[in-house]
């Protein structure tokens, strides 16, 4: 009895590396496999079932630097630079949103200054330039003006439209 049960089982071993070197020898790439080509190696498999199984494992396979058969392993978001790079420019740009919001808060809570008095620079603290209209349409490229208060003219105030948003003239009807 305990002669059959080895028997039977180093049957189904052999059957199994036999199996398993036919379907690895032909799911693997012709250009790297050692030796024969697919054809032959499977010809030997088949022929010689046990013998051309194991000549397939040692000697047919290719190495495991040479196997170009499966996928490149991918990267982790935070190996990628171009993501990091896009996840900072992001997160700025929250920043500058979170900013604009509370200043755009702390102004309608504050009522702000008259619209159109002159006394405080628009948004973005620049005063517009000498004869340019109220509405800062001027040259983009005006330097910031001190409004002599020892704040640099930045952060107060700033002309309105009708709406309360900051940095429009104010509408006259």
């Amino acid at each position: 009895m305990g002669r059959a049960i080895i028997i039977i089982g180093a049957a189904a071993l052999a059957v199994g590396v036999i199996v398993y070197s036919l379907i690895e020898c032909a799911r693997t790439d012709s250009v790297a496999m050692r030796g024969l080509r697919k054809g032959g190696w499977i010809a030997v498999i088949v022929l010689l079932p046990l013998v051309g199984a194991l000549l397939w494992l040692f000697l047919g396979r290719p190495r495991a630097a040479q196997e170009t058969g499966g996928p490149a392993r991918a990267k982790g978001p935070d190996d990628d630079p171009q993501f990091l790079r896009n996840l900072e420019e992001r997160r700025r740009q929250q920043q500058q949103a979170e900013k604009l919001r509370r200043w755009e808060e702390e102004l309608r809570r504050k009522g702000g200054p008259a619209a159109g008095d002159g006394s405080a620079p628009p948004p973005g603290g620049r005063s517009p330039a000498p004869g340019a209209p109220a509405d800062g349409g001027g040259s983009s490229a005006a330097a910031p003006r001190d409004s002599g208060d020892g704040t640099g003219g930045a952060g107060h105030g700033g002309d309105r439209d009708a709406d309360g948003r900051p940095g429009r003239p104010p509408r006259r009807d």
